[in-house]
Formats: structure tokens, sequence, C-alpha cells
């Protein structure tokens, strides 16, 4: 019994160092994560001790199986990535393969939570058997009732369903916000100006071209003034981007597309064999924006003109109030030259730069549109009712945000939605968005 113990820990002392070490080679970034999936883990393979006695005989082999399941895809998928790098895959296992882990590790932490929870709740019980142990059918071990397992594994099988669905309903359901924003200093000029901006495209979660068909259509559709894009273009490397370079070229806009790098375009998500790789990628993604058209912003600014009006375009490198993404947009020297601008726009990724820097430090600048949250790719948008997890992280998260000055001058931020996914390949009651800005002159 002692060796058979020594044994199982070691077990799990080897799959702990196998989600740390292999899993922090294929996503280098990702520490914080692997040390709660690594933990969790521990806790999964503990658990399993007590849960297979439960198991009735008739049904032992299926729910080994899918106790098992999500722990052994988890070790498939890095095993798999140090053997052959992640972003290389093949587009549809790069894209579902580590969607359906994560779905399964979704499920499996709530069946656990679930879990720790009842034992918790029953803690009383076991207390009263072991000192009566008549009091219940098997005196001796810790006592569980097996419906708070079956509970626990139907509400975990009730979730997974629906993150399931959302790979399919609403993943590709791109939905149009349409904003009319009321501006006391726009210029007449630029009355009814529209501006259509997206956001967070990761093509590299795209396995064929229709859903970036349908995205530009909508796009078109709109005839916009001009148009932004806040960051995050790809996941890993400029290889992804290739495949649709013909198709971003059918983008257009009157005053022309403006970009800016999110923290996924840095090429910080790879792993490389040198640093002059990891500057080759980043320059090719800089050659790739050339080619298809689009004027990427890294901490500068254009001026737009009608007649004699004039409105400022100022992009910004990735800033984020997390010390895990860096601060590198230099906003100093990107609104240098815009003095003159009667309205000014900054383009910033990551919308925590908002209460970071820019509404305390430049409150002459009038709008900011960042996108990076994706609404967590899980959000309830009813009437009033506004939530999604993003927000425990990000205080302005998805739509329209403003700020009132003492001397009455408002700034805005939106935060697009995203249009593309990361890690889960699908959305949950929040719809991939497009957002239409329709500039007006307040009265």
């Amino acid at each position: 019994m002692k060796n058979f113990k020594f044994g199982y820990i070691l077990q799990i002392a080897v799959v702990m160092a196998v989600i740390l070490v292999i899993g922090g080679n294929v996503l280098p970034k990702y520490t914080s994560r692997l040390v709660l999936l690594a933990v969790l883990a521990a806790v999964d393979m503990l658990y399993w001790l007590s849960v297979q006695k439960a198991f009735m005989p008739r049904f032992r082999k299926v729910l080994t199986v899918a106790y098992w399941l999500p722990l052994y895809m988890l070790l498939l998928f890095f095993i798999s990535g140090f053997i052959s790098p992640y972003p290389l895959w093949p587009s549809f296992f790069r894209v579902y393969f580590p969607g359906i882990v994560m779905i399964l590790l979704i499920g499996k932490g709530i069946f656990l939570s679930l879990l720790i929870a009842s034992d918790l709740f029953i803690i009383p019980l076991n207390l009263i058997k072991r000192i009566d142990p008549e009091d219940t059918d098997k005196p001796g071990g810790w006592y569980r009732p097996r419906s708070f397992l079956l509970t626990g594994a139907g509400i975990s099988a009730f979730v997974m369903l629906i993150y399931f669905l959302g790979m399919f309903f609403w993943v590709a359901n791109y939905k149009l916000h349409t904003v009319e924003l009321p501006v006391r200093n726009l210029p007449e000029a630029f009355n009814g100006y529209k501006i259509v901006q997206i956001s967070d495209i990761h093509l590299g979660t795209f396995i064929s071209d229709r859903p970036l068909r349908k995205i530009i259509k909508i796009i078109n559709d709109q005839q916009a003034d001009v148009i932004f894009f806040t960051g995050d273009l790809v996941n890993f490397n400029t290889y992804e981007a290739y495949p649709y370079e013909q198709e971003m070229k059918n983008i257009k806009a009157k005053d022309g597309i403006f970009t800016i790098l999110g923290n996924h375009d840095y090429g910080e998500y790879s792993t490389w064999e040198s640093q002059e790789a990891k500057d080759l990628n980043n320059s090719d993604l800089l050659g790739f924006y050339n080619r298809i058209g689009w004027h990427l912003l890294m901490n500068k600014s254009v001026l737009l003109k009608r007649d004699s009006a004039l409105i400022a375009v100022i992009g910004v490198e990735n800033w984020s109030a997390s010390k895990r993404f860096g601060k590198k947009g230099d906003l100093k020297k990107a609104v240098l030259g815009t003095e003159s601008a009667h309205f000014k726009i900054l383009l910033s990724h990551d919308p925590s730069h908002w209460d970071g820097e820019i509404n305390s430090l430049y409150p002459d600048i009038d709008l900011t549109l960042s996108g990076h949250t994706h609404a967590f790719q899980l959000a309830f948008e009813r009437g009033k009712l506004k939530w999604s997890p993003a927000s425990l992280i990000f205080k302005q998260w998805g739509g329209l945000y403003e700020k009132i000055h003492p001397n009455g001058a408002i700034q805005y931020l939106y935060v697009n939605r995203g249009l593309g996914t990361l890690g889960y390949p699908g959305r949950i009651a929040t719809r991939p968005e497009i957002t239409l800005i329709i500039l007006r002159k307040a009265e």
C-alpha cells in the first residue's frame, strides 16, 4: 500500500512537471495559468481515489474515461506542442484542439469546485460518522452522497454543452454596433463623418477565408469615411496573416485605413530560435500592412482634413496597466504635431490605458478606440443588464464609456468586442463586433 501511495504521488509530480515545464515551453506567456492548471491536475488526481468508489459497476469504464479525458487531452496538447511547435500546426487542429481542451478543463474545474464545496458542506456529517459509525451504511471512510457527484457532473456537462454551442452559433454571427456620438467641438465639415472600427481579428483562428469575406462585406456596406483597426491581427506570428492578404486588400474607406499593434502582434507568444528571428517576424508584419495598404501608426499621428478643419488620428503601440503586457506606447511622442487639430481620436489597443494615462494627462483627446478584451467571449447584455467576466479585470470592457471633466469637457472611450477568438474558438451570448461611429455636431 505504501508503494502504491508513493507511486501515485510520483505520478502527480510528473504530471505537474509536464504542465509547468513542457507547457511553459509551448505557451511561454501563460506561466501563471499553467501554475493554476498544475494545481487543478493535482487536485483532480487526488480526488480520483475517492470518486471512483462511487462509480456504478455497469458504467465504470465509461465514467473512468470521462473522468480522465480532460487531463489526458491537456497532456497530449502540451506534448504535441513540444514535439511540433503549436503555431505551425494545421489550422483546423490549431484552432479546435486547444478549444476542446479548454472546454473539457472548464467542465472538470466546475465539477471539482462543486465537489470540494459539497465536501465542506458535509464535514459535520463525517464528524458525526466518525463518532458513531453506525449512523451511516459505510463506516470508516469519507461519506459523500452519490447525488452530490451526479449533480456536479450534470452542471458541468450543461456548461460544456453551452461552450460547444458557442463554437457554432455566435462565433461568426457578426453584429454591427452603430453609435451616434454628439461632439461639441466637432467642426461642421466633419458632421456626419462615418468611422468603422474593427479590432482583434486574430487571423490565426480562421480556418478559411469565408468569415473574412462576410466581415469585409459588412464593413464595405457602411461606406465609411475612415476605418480604424485597433490591433491583434494575428495570434502568434505574421505567417498566420499571409493566406488572407488578397482578401484584406478588399477593405475600402474614403480616407484610408489606419491600424496599430496589439499585444499579440509582437510575436511574444511564440518561442523563437533567436532575437533575429523574432525581429524578422515583426518586420514582416510591417511589410504585410504596407502591401495591403493599411497605415500603421506606431507612436505617431496623422491629420485628416475637410476644408480647413482637421481631425487628428493618433496611434500608440500597446500600452497596458498590467505588467504582463507592458507599456510600449509613447503617447507623449504620438501627439506631437496634433496641436492644431479640432478633434482628436486615439487608437490604443488596451482599454486600461484610458484610466491609466489618457483621461488624466491628455484631456484634449476626445475619443479613444480600444479592443483587447473580446468581452471575454462571454457576456450578457440585455437592457440595463451588462456583465462579462471581463469586468473582473477591466473597468471598461465593451461598448461606449464617457468621462465628464469639471470644466464640462467630455472624453469618450469605445471598446470594441473584437472579431476573432483566442483559445476558445467560440462566443457565448456576445457576438463578434463591427462598430460604426457617426460623429454628430452637438448643439
